[in-house]
């Protein structure tokens, strides 16, 4: 605690001058004691010769004084500076006393006891003792607040300057250590703590990057098979030796090996999406792109477009193509109707509404239906297969793409709302 001595030493300084200016206020105002023969001097003359007060200017008096009637109107001055109201003798400190006639009241001698010449000395000793005491308490405040600034807010900076660079990702650096103030002990544990998060950061990025290769290879193992299970199955379907019962059941090998397709797509992306992998690359595209999306995804022939508005879009065509296929996809797995598409530009954003015709979806669940994993009461009803990812998916791309997914109810269906982001 000696380095802090010196503060200690002016807010000492700091009280005795408190004390200093105590005193001189005791002193600037002498303490005389009054004359109470001079005092009743005067309200006896003036009693005497109330008719006539006139009298009284041949008379020496010890104090100047002024004579009020009952009605605070001023009968006599001793002195023209005197004040001349009741409230004005009264601040300026001058003593009242009874002017008494026949034993009756008529006025008021307002008698200063104390002269104005020691009331100006004490306020002259008053005004150069504040100033003293202001200039040392500025003085130590000054003081106070550089070492303040030297010892606790400087190394604070320092400390939020180093906790940015940590929110930041750089944990490279370390950070300075001054152990000759406070914060020394507590500086050398975030420096710890940074170094502990750059381990943790470095095990964190090697996790992620095992978890993409071991995605990655189970794409693949899965895909593979699956391939050459839907190839086999076409090729067996374009025999002509094989009769219809069994061309059923390789249709019905070839639409699960599809399902099983779209089903690793979902898990794949809501994977890579979990570790910051969903890559998303909008481009500027002629709005016509979308009509081919929309035939590509419609494998049943069931979707019916409205002309589509001419316009710009920006949009990442492999996403769209992934976004409306889960749509129709769910269409198709809960509605089973025709599916009408319309489209509108409502302000910077091209709106596609894909509407079915189906029961849609129970009210409390609209909120749910695009988060992760969630399927809803009648998909579970129905014992629909699905792993609850595909609008979870669609509503993620489409934020990545800078629009928006939205659900409703109608009276006669259900729609999704696509927003995609005109050009600029």
């Amino acid at each position: 605690m000696k380095k802090y001595l010196f503060v200690y030493i002016v807010a000492g300084i700091a009280l005795l001058a408190g004390f200093a200016l105590h005193t001189s206020l005791l002193k600037a105002v002498p303490r005389q004691e009054v004359d109470n023969t001079a005092v009743n001097e005067i309200a006896k003359q003036a009693s005497l010769f109330w008719r006539n007060l006139e009298q009284l200017n041949d008379m020496n008096f010890k104090y100047r004084f002024c004579i009020l009637d009952n009605k605070n109107d001023v009968c006599y001055l001793s002195d023209e500076s005197l004040p001349t109201s009741m409230q004005a003798a009264i601040r300026q400190g001058l003593l009242p006393i009874d002017v008494i006639v026949n034993s009756t009241v008529v006025g008021k001698a307002l008698i200063e006891v104390y002269p104005g010449y020691y009331i100006g000395q004490a306020q002259t000793k008053l005004a150069n003792s504040a100033l003293i005491v202001f200039l040392l308490l500025g003085v130590s405040i000054f003081t106070g607040l550089l070492v303040l600034h030297i010892n606790i807010v400087r190394p604070f900076l320092r400390l939020e300057e180093f906790a940015h660079k940590i929110s930041t990702g750089k944990f490279d650096e370390p950070l300075p250590m001054d152990k000759s103030n406070i914060f020394g002990p507590f500086t050398n544990s975030f420096d710890i703590m940074r170094s502990s998060l750059l381990e943790s950061r470095q095990k964190q990025l090697a996790a992620e990057s095992a978890q993409k290769e071991f995605i990655a290879s189970l794409n693949h193992d899965i895909k593979t098979p699956v391939t050459s299970i839907k190839l086999t199955s076409e090729l067996l379907q374009a025999s002509s030796n094989i009769d219809s019962s069994v061309i059923k059941k390789l249709k019905i090998i070839d639409e699960k090996a599809d399902q099983i397709s779209h089903l690793v797509n979902d898990i794949m992306s809501s994977a890579l999406d979990d570790i910051g992998e969903l890559r998303v690359d909008p481009a500027s595209m002629e709005s016509s792109a979308l009509h081919s999306i929309f035939t590509k995804a419609d494998d049943l022939s069931k979707t019916m477009l409205d002309d589509i508005p001419s316009c710009l879009l920006e949009l990442d065509l492999v996403r769209m193509e992934q976004v409306i296929g889960n749509i129709i996809t769910n269409s198709y797995k809960y509605a089973g109707t025709d599916i009408h598409v319309s489209f509108k530009i409502v302000e910077g954003f091209l709106h596609i509404y894909i509407n079915d015709f189906g029961d849609g979806v129970a009210p409390e669940e609209l909120e749910l239906i695009c988060t992760k994993f969630y399927r809803g009461e009648n998909a579970k009803a129905a014992n629909k297969e699905g792993e609850g990812l595909g609008l979870y998916i669609a509503k993620q791309l489409m934020e990545r793409m800078g629009g928006g997914l939205e659900a409703s109810n109608r009276d006669d269906g259900f729609t999704i709302a696509l927003m995609v982001r005109l050009s600029r």
